[in-house]
């Protein structure tokens, strides 16, 4: 197997100063119609032949993903169209250039899809902690794109504040971000912070036609709308990516599963994150790291899976407690419920 190359996409100087300034980037027709329909008949393999591998997705990540109707991270991983793009597109090239110019590996990637009469609650938060490293912004970023449609902000769409990676990166600073993180009720909070940040930031709501993207700073505040006044399903694509090199580094607060794999074992000599889990991208791939992908080395069994959760009981115990809640339509962070099942959680040391 050979190396490959993703095909280059050069960015103006203005568009790079606008992402740092702003905290985001929209860039338009940036995925050919031919790579769309390739994500559009991929999605519809997906959601018509249900797989475990999907299926743990709504248990391997933050508990805000249960509001999805449909959810697969990392479908490139059992899916041909997605690992085609995923490798074909110049998103690799665009992100290194947003990085000053570093070579990018893949974090995680995952798909996203809600049914037509679903809307998805407004609840601003950042994906700074999915990324390795918790003290600092600037080498990761999201990418995220509609797929088969276009995304409304009137129809579930994605809507970012502009320049909160700046507040996200002084609260690292001042230590006020890890001290809220140091606690689901501390975590509670610092999500009911962000949706304060909406009263004194610019509120960007745009349309994104298929094959247009919106890139985003790790530590940018975001969100879905929380309006579906059109009653259209929305469908997404997101695919995090980060500078290489990163160390693997113990977090001040506990992983999810997804990210609980960054450790030693999915790290090269040097200590830095490597391998097939976090697979290099740009400028170029490593033969070894796509062999082991397209055998389906790194995905688990029915059996691996079971003893991997186990090792996070205070994350099944949330899972399930906002899996009830959104059944229940008490989804609001601010509801009462929700406030005393995290205390109880907290009392009795299950949280």
């Amino acid at each position: 197997m050979t190396n490959l190359r993703p095909p280059q996409f050069s960015l103006s100087r203005e568009q790079i100063s606008s992402y740092k300034e702003d905290g985001f980037l929209i860039l338009r027709n940036v995925l050919s119609p031919y790579l769309m329909s390739t994500l559009s008949s991929g999605l519809a393999d997906l959601s018509s032949t249900p797989s475990l591998h999907c299926a743990m997705s709504y248990y391997d990540n933050p508990p805000i993903f249960h509001s999805y109707q449909h959810l697969c991270q990392r479908p490139e991983l059992i899916n041909h169209n997605f690992h085609s793009v995923l490798y074909s597109n110049p998103l690799a090239h665009i992100s290194s250039q947003l990085m000053d110019n570093r070579p990018i590996r893949v974090l995680r990637t995952v798909t996203m899809g809600t049914h037509a009469e679903q809307t998805i609650p407004l609840r601003w938060h950042t994906d700074h902690v999915a990324f390795p490293g918790i003290t600092k912004c600037g080498d990761g970023l999201v990418v995220w794109m509609p797929i088969a449609s276009t995304s409304y902000a009137d129809a579930n769409g994605l809507v970012v504040l502009k320049n909160s990676h700046k507040i996200q990166q002084e609260m690292m600073k001042n230590g006020t971000l890890f001290a809220m993180q140091g606690s689901v009720g501390g975590q509670v909070s610092l999500l009911k912070f962000y949706k304060t940040l909406e009263n004194t930031l610019t509120k960007k709501e745009p349309s994104l036609n298929p094959g247009d993207v919106i890139i985003f700073d790790r530590c940018t505040v975001h969100s879905g709308s929380g309006v579906n006044t059109r009653k259209v399903g929305r469908n997404a694509w997101q695919i995090r990516v980060f500078a290489d090199s990163q160390e693997v580094v113990k977090d001040l607060i506990e992983h999810y599963p997804s990210t609980g794999i960054m450790d030693k074992k999915n790290a090269n000599v040097e200590g830095f994150l490597s391998g097939p889990q976090f697979p290099l991208i740009w400028p170029s791939t490593v033969p070894d790291e796509q062999h082991s992908i397209i055998q389906g080395d790194i995905l688990r069994t029915r059996q691996e899976w079971f003893f991997f959760m186990l090792r996070y009981p205070n994350h099944l115990f949330m899972s399930n407690i906002v899996r009830t809640v959104e059944a229940l339509g008490l989804a609001s962070f601010d509801h009462p419920v929700y406030s005393v099942l995290i205390r109880i959680g907290q009392a009795f040391g299950m949280i």
